[in-house]
C-alpha cells in the first residue's frame, strides 16, 4: 500500500525516531535541486507522519488528488465535527463507492457504521480493511473495536492482541485492551496494560484526566493474587498523579483511596503499600478543607481499618459483633444498640482471657477502633469490679431481651438464662407456662381461712 510510511521506505507504526533517520536519508538521495518533486513527496511524508505521531489517532494516507474525492473527504469531515453521524456513514458509503481505491473512505466507513451502531457491517467493512493490509496495525485496531462492539470476545482479543503486537499503544487503545482482558478473565494482562498507561510520561489536562482515572479503577478491579507484586508500584503512582493533578482528581481522590485501601486490607502494617497507602491518607487530609470533605476522607480512614481488623483470623467472633455495632449499627435504632452492646459486653466477660488478648492486637492494627473499645477493656482488666460490672449488665439485659429477642448471651450461656428466668413456679415445667388448678381468689371473697372477713382483710395481707 503506497501510504506516507512506504514513501520514507518504513513500516506502518515506525517510531520517531525511525522516521527522522529515514527523512534525512532520504533527502541526501533526493535532494531539492536534483530531484525537487520527489523531495516534495519526501517532505510532505515526512511531515505528516510527524503530525500523525503528536496525534496517535489516526493512520497517514496518501493526499487525495480528485476534485470529487478532496470534496467528499471535506464533507465527510464537517459532518464528523457536526455530529451528523447519519450523513457521516452515508458520505463514506459513497466515497468508497466511487473510489475503491482510496482505502481511506473504508477505514473512515467503518467507524461511521460504529457512530450509527451497524455494528454488523461494521465488522464485514472491517475485515475487508484488514485483508487489504493485514500489518496496518490501525486497521486491526478498528477490526478489534467492531468486533468488540459487536459482542465478540474471543476474536476482538485477539485483534487488540494483533495491534499492540504492531506498535498500537495510545492510552484509548490501552484501556480498550485492558477492559477486553477483563471481559476474558486474563487479569493479569489488564493489570500489565494499565500499568502502561500509568508509567506514560503524560502531561494529563482536565479533558483527559478520565482515562487516568479510569486506568485506576480498572486496575484496582483486576488486581488478583497473580498481580499483587505490582500494588506498591501502583500506589506510587497514584500519590504521585494524586499530588500532581490534585486539582483535576479532588472529586474522585475518595474513590481512589476507597480502592486503594480495599487492595490493602490483608497487607503487612509495615509493608511497603501500607506505607504507600498511610502517605495517601495524609496528603489526601490535608488537601480538603470543607468538613463534609474532611468527614468523608475521615470515614474512609475507618473503614480501612475496621475491615483490617474484620478480616483478621487472629480476632474472634465476639470482638467483630462488638466493632460491629459502632460501624454498622450506628444510626439504628438506640434501644436496639444498647440491647446489642450490652448482650456482647456480658459474653467479652466470660471470655475475658481472650479478649483482653485480642484488644491489645487491635490497638496495634487499628488505633480508631482501640479508642472505640478502651472504656470497656479498662472495666474489664479489673478484677476486682468484675461481678459488680456484670450484674449491672445482667439488669439491663433482663429488661432488654424480651423486647429483642436474638441475642447470643443467653443462646452461649444458658445457665444465666436459667437463672434469670428462676425455678420456682416452672420447677419441672422447663420453659412451659404455669397453669393455676383452682380459680384465683377475689380480693373482696371470703376468706378461705373460716375467719369470716373478706379475703383482702384477712389473710391476702400475710
Amino acid at each position: 500500500m503506497n501510504t506516507y510510511y512506504h514513501t520514507l521506505g518504513l513500516e506502518p507504526g515506525a517510531s520517531q525516531e525511525e522516521i527522522k533517520r529515514a527523512y534525512f536519508k532520504k533527502v541526501r538521495q533526493h535532494s531539492p535541486e536534483a530531484d525537487p518533486e520527489q523531495f516534495q513527496k519526501i517532505r510532505e511524508a515526512y511531515e505528516q507522519l510527524k503530525k500523525q505521531q503528536k496525534k496517535q489517532d489516526l493512520p497517514v494516507f496518501p493526499a487525495l488528488t480528485d476534485p470529487l474525492a478532496v470534496q467528499m473527504m471535506q464533507q465527510i469531515n464537517t459532518c464528523r465535527k457536526e455530529k451528523n453521524v447519519t450523513l457521516y456513514r452515508d458520505t463514506c458509503e459513497e466515497a468508497w463507492r466511487r473510489f475503491p481505491e482510496n482505502i481511506q473512505f473504508l477505514y473512515m466507513l467503518v467507524m461511521a457504521q460504529r457512530k450509527c451502531r451497524n455494528t454488523g457491517k461494521a465488522v464485514k467493512n472491517a475485515e475487508l480493511l484488514v485483508s487489504k493490509d493485514p500489518q496496518n496495525k490501525w486497521f486491526l485496531k478498528e477490526l478489534a473495536i467492531s468486533y468488540m462492539e459487536r459482542g465478540f470476545k474471543n476474536k476482538s482479543l485477539a485483534a487488540f492482541e494483533k495491534a499492540y503486537e504492531l506498535g498500537c499503544s495510545e492510552t484509548e487503545f490501552l484501556l480498550m485492551y485492558a477492559g477486553i482482558c477483563e471481559d476474558n478473565f486474563q487479569y493479569q494482562k489488564g493489570v500489565e496494560l494499565l500499568l502502561e498507561v500509568l508509567r506514560k510520561e503524560t502531561r494529563w489536562n482536565r479533558d483527559d484526566i478520565h482515562q487516568l482515572t479510569e486506568a485506576y479503577s480498572g486496575i484496582f478491579c483486576m488486581l488478583y493474587n497473580d498481580s499483587r507484586q505490582f500494588l506498591p508500584e501502583i500506589l506510587e503512582h497514584l500519590r504521585q498523579h494524586i499530588e500532581q493533578y490534585s486539582i483535576y482528581l479532588k472529586e474522585f481522590i475518595p474513590a481512589l483511596l476507597s480502592a486503594s485501601a480495599r487492595n490493602c486490607t490483608d497487607a503487612e502494617r509495615d509493608s511497603k503499600e501500607c506505607l504507600l497507602l498511610f502517605d495517601l491518607f495524609s496528603y489526601a487530609q490535608k488537601i480538603y478543607h470543607s468538613d463534609t470533605e474532611k468527614k468523608n476522607i475521615e470515614t474512609i480512614i475507618d473503614s480501612y481499618y475496621y475491615q483490617r481488623v474484620d478480616e483478621s483470623s487472629l480476632i474472634g467472633d465476639t470482638m467483630k459483633r462488638y466493632l460491629e455495632i459502632f460501624h454498622v449499627l450506628a444510626g439504628t435504632d438506640a434501644s436496639y444498640q444498647k440491647f446489642a452492646m450490652t448482650d456482647t459486653e456480658l459474653c467479652m466477660i466470660e471470655e475475658r482471657e481472650e479478649i483482653l488478648a485480642q484488644a491489645e492486637i487491635i490497638r496495634l492494627e487499628s488505633p480508631p477502633d482501640y479508642e472505640r473499645i478502651a472504656p470497656f477493656m479498662q472495666k474489664l482488666e479489673r478484677t476486682d469490679k468484675l461481678q459488680i460490672l456484670k450484674d449491672s449488665l445482667l439488669k439491663e439485659y433482663r429488661r432488654l431481651e424480651p423486647v429483642f429477642p436474638g441475642g447470643y448471651y443467653y443462646d452461649a450461656y444458658p445457665q444465666e438464662k436459667k437463672a434469670a428466668l428462676g425455678t420456682l413456679i416452672n420447677e419441672g415445667y422447663e420453659d412451659e407456662p404455669y397453669i393455676r388448678k383452682n380459680k384465683k381468689i377475689g380480693r373482696n371473697d371470703p376468706c378461705p381461712c373460716g375467719s369470716g372477713k373478706k379475703y383482702k382483710h384477712c389473710c391476702m395481707n400475710k
